[in-house]
């Protein structure tokens, strides 16, 4: 009967267990000391598999070596990542890291950047699918921010003045409101006298 029942509990771990979520990615953007600034993607191996298979959806990818795999990953990022709306930026300096949970490394070729709108759509036609950006600055505040399919994939900064103001807005409306209803039931009492 033991082993029955370790048999049973062997097939819910397999069953159940995962090494890794394939559902979860994550963007860095970070500035060195220097204020130059880099890119570091991780993924799951299988997930960019996936997003490849979704792009190529004929191409056979147990049967391309691991530089061509590489040059995929490469290439799929790249054409799925805009920082600043800019299809121009430079991303120089890449690697692609192949193994279990696959990263990406690439420096931005620009002196007078600042990440304010990121869009990341690389795996966005993955089911489920999310992606944990952080940008880490020498100078703003970091940045933590989850690109899903609720924000189809996108990040913009609202500046500071703006969302000050937004906050302003919404504590100033209830007391307009408050004074109108006091204004009126006044009003139409001083008037039915």
């Amino acid at each position: 009967m033991l082993k029955i029942w370790c048999f049973i509990i062997l097939i819910l771990f397999v069953a159940k267990g995962h090494a890794h979520n394939p559902q979860v990615s994550t963007i860095s953007i970070i500035q060195n000391e220097n204020k130059k600034w880099s890119v570091f993607i991780t993924a799951p191996l299988y997930t960019c598999q996936l997003a490849i298979k979704e792009k190529y959806p004929d191409m056979n990818l147990d049967s391309i070596s691991p530089f061509e795999m590489q040059k995929l990953i490469l290439d799929l990022v790249k054409n799925n990542l805009k920082i600043n709306g800019d299809d121009n930026l430079k991303l120089i300096n890449d690697k692609v890291q192949l193994t279990h949970e696959t990263s990406i490394f690439f420096d931005i070729n620009n002196d007078h950047f600042l990440p304010t709108a990121i869009s990341f759509t690389a795996f966005s036609k993955l089911y489920n699918h999310f992606t944990l950006l952080k940008i880490v600055s020498k100078t703003e505040k970091e940045i933590t921010y989850i690109l899903n399919t609720e924000n189809k994939f996108n990040f913009r900064k609202m500046s500071e003045t703006r969302s000050n103001a937004f906050n302003l807005y919404w504590l100033i409306l209830p007391l307009i409101i408050v004074i109108l209803i006091f204004f009126k039931k006044y009003h139409s009492k001083r008037y039915s006298k």
